[in-house]
Formats: structure tokens, C-alpha cells, sequence
């Protein structure tokens, strides 16, 4: 049984904790020689607190969070107030600073929060607690007779912990049965590793996907996006978006297209001859799919999947291909 195989029994029968899943995960990303791979279990064991926010992975944050106000009364009585984000004026992005969080926290701190048994919560501090007071007093924000705002907190639900390590378990179920489709011995001793061009486009095609994704959606390219949709079988398709300068999702959709890795290396090349533009060199390998000389899934290239080569390119190059 390999490392995938374990994981996947592992992931899909709850025998493994996430946290212990990730750990898994570590040496498959380091045999893979995966550098994004084996950041991304790094920050999910060891937490995320040394990251920049902007490199969170979505379920990560912003989460939304429900408000619990603490109104006090007279002769030291109290109301409990559950506020919403839109009883209060969003000036200097209030809401989104007390109504949001990011989850910081290592998987197994985590999962050790949804089995305390204590109410979890994040008290605002005390100059967004004083705030509220001013909007309550103006009738700006809910206001209860004969009471005055005395503190204020964000409420982490258990629900919405178990959510966080589900989407890291799903993702990692996701990207370890994609690698083992494409690469059955990915995580064995001796097994193949990004160094080799072709494993290095299509495992960070996979980990874009799964878990900074969520979408078929790959790349950051500035100006042309083009989505290439390719038959599957019968009644399935994938929708695969190439972004400029994207090569990883670039030669994936060529994949799925049916084109081989011989053919697929020779236009990679081919682009790079021509400067990444659709110049003779690129020009000369669409030629010989045309003809057939170059073929698709063993067949002469049909009309649409010669149309989809010339999308995947085009969405790469940022240059239309007529």
C-alpha cells in the first residue's frame, strides 16, 4: 500500500485525524519536492501566524462571526444582544474588523477547541466596545432602554471550527486523489519529483486547484484569461482556464485535450522560440495537428479540439490565434 493509499483509506474513513493526515501529507510534498505543497502543511500544523493575510487560503478567512453585546442595567442587571453587522455604520471597515476573522491556530488547536467544552470567543477591544457605546447612545446602533453598552464579543461557534478542518480535509482528500490519478508512486521512495517539468505543471496545476482555488481556475496572469472546455467521456466536460503566462494550466488543458507529452514538450518549445507568441514555430505545430500529422488521442484533431488548442494558446500567449 502506498503513502497515497493510505491517506485516501485514511481521509475517507476518519481513521486519521486531519492534523495526522497532514503530516502524511508532508512527506508525500517532500519526496514531490514540492515546495507549495509542503508550505501549505507546514502553516496547517504549525498555524499561521508568521503569514501575510493575503496568502490565507480562502476558508481560512474572512469568517463571518455572529456578535454577543453585553448591555448593563440597573442594580447591576444585565441583557445579552445579538448583533448584527448591519445595525452598526461601517465607517473605517468596522464590520469587517469585528464582525470577520481569520483562524490562525494550528489544526490541532483546532480540533482541540471543538472538544472544550467552554464557550469560545474573541472580545472586541476596548475601543470598538466605546465606539458601539457612542452609535448606541446617538441611535446609530441598537440601544435598550435604561442600559449602556459594557462589552462586546465575537462568537466561534463549534460548527464553524469543524467547517475549517472539513474544507482541509476534503482539500487534502481532493489533491491526494488527483496525484495518485496522475501519479500512482507520488510519496514513495525514488518516486517522481517536480524537478521533471512535466510532474512540476500538473502537481501545481492540482494544488492550485484544490487548495488555493477551489476552482479550475489557475494562475495569475495580468491581462488574458481563456477557459477551455474539453470532453471527458461521453456526457462529461472540464472547464479548465488558462491565464497568461500560465504554463502549468497551459499544458494541463493540452493534456486533457489529448495532446501527448512528446507533442506537448515540442510546443512548449515552440513557445518559447517564438517568445511566448503564436510565431512561426507555434504556427508550424498547429499546422501539423490540422493536417494530422501531429495527432490527438491517436485520432486527426476534430474542428473543436484543434479550436481548443488555439484557446489554451491564446489564453497563455495573450495573443488571439485565427
Amino acid at each position: 500500500m502506498t503513502i497515497l493509499d493510505q491517506l485516501i483509506d485514511g481521509l475517507t474513513e476518519d481513521s486519521l485525524s486531519t492534523s495526522n493526515a497532514l503530516r502524511k501529507f508532508l512527506v508525500v510534498g517532500s519526496r514531490l519536492q514540492s515546495e507549495p505543497i509542503k508550505e501549505w502543511v507546514r502553516s496547517e500544523l504549525n498555524g499561521y501566524g508568521d503569514t501575510s493575510i493575503d496568502q490565507y487560503p480562502s476558508y481560512r478567512g474572512p469568517l463571518h462571526t455572529p456578535v454577543s453585546v453585553l448591555f448593563a442595567g440597573p442594580f447591576q442587571s444585565s441583557q445579552t444582544y445579538y448583533l448584527d453587522e448591519h445595525e452598526v455604520p461601517d465607517e473605517r471597515e468596522f464590520r469587517q474588523a469585528f464582525f470577520y476573522i481569520y483562524l490562525t491556530q494550528s489544526l490541532a488547536s483546532l480540533e482541540e477547541m471543538t472538544r472544550s467544552e467552554e464557550p469560545m470567543g474573541r472580545p472586541w477591544p476596548t475601543n470598538a466596545v466605546m465606539q458601539l457605546r457612542r452609535w448606541s447612545n446617538e441611535l446609530k446602533a441598537p440601544r435598550l432602554e435604561m442600559y449602556e453598552v459594557h462589552s462586546a464579543k465575537q462568537l466561534v461557534s463549534k460548527p464553524l471550527l469543524h467547517g475549517v478542518i472539513d474544507a482541509v480535509r476534503n482539500k487534502a482528500l481532493q489533491l491526494a486523489l488527483d496525484l495518485q490519478a496522475d501519479f500512482p508512486d507520488a510519496g514513495e521512495t525514488n518516486g517522481p519529483t517536480v524537478q521533471d517539468k512535466e510532474v512540476g505543471n500538473i502537481v501545481k496545476y492540482h494544488f492550485e486547484t484544490h487548495i488555493h482555488g477551489g476552482t479550475n481556475t489557475v494562475g495569475q496572469g495580468e491581462n488574458v484569461t481563456q477557459t477551455v472546455t474539453v470532453g471527458q467521456g461521453e456526457h462529461v466536460t472540464q472547464t479548465i482556464t488558462v491565464n497568461q503566462g500560465d504554463s502549468a494550466a497551459l499544458m494541463l488543458a493540452l493534456e486533457k485535450l489529448g495532446l501527448g507529452l512528446e507533442d506537448r514538450n515540442a510546443l512548449g518549445e515552440a513557445l518559447e522560440q517564438d517568445g511566448n507568441k503564436p510565431g512561426n514555430a507555434v504556427k508550424e505545430i498547429l499546422g501539423k495537428i490540422a493536417t494530422g500529422a501531429i495527432k490527438i488521442a491517436g485520432e486527426v484533431a476534430t474542428g473543436p479540439v484543434l479550436a481548443g488548442v488555439k484557446l489554451a494558446i491564446t489564453g497563455f500567449t495573450g495573443i488571439p490565434i485565427p
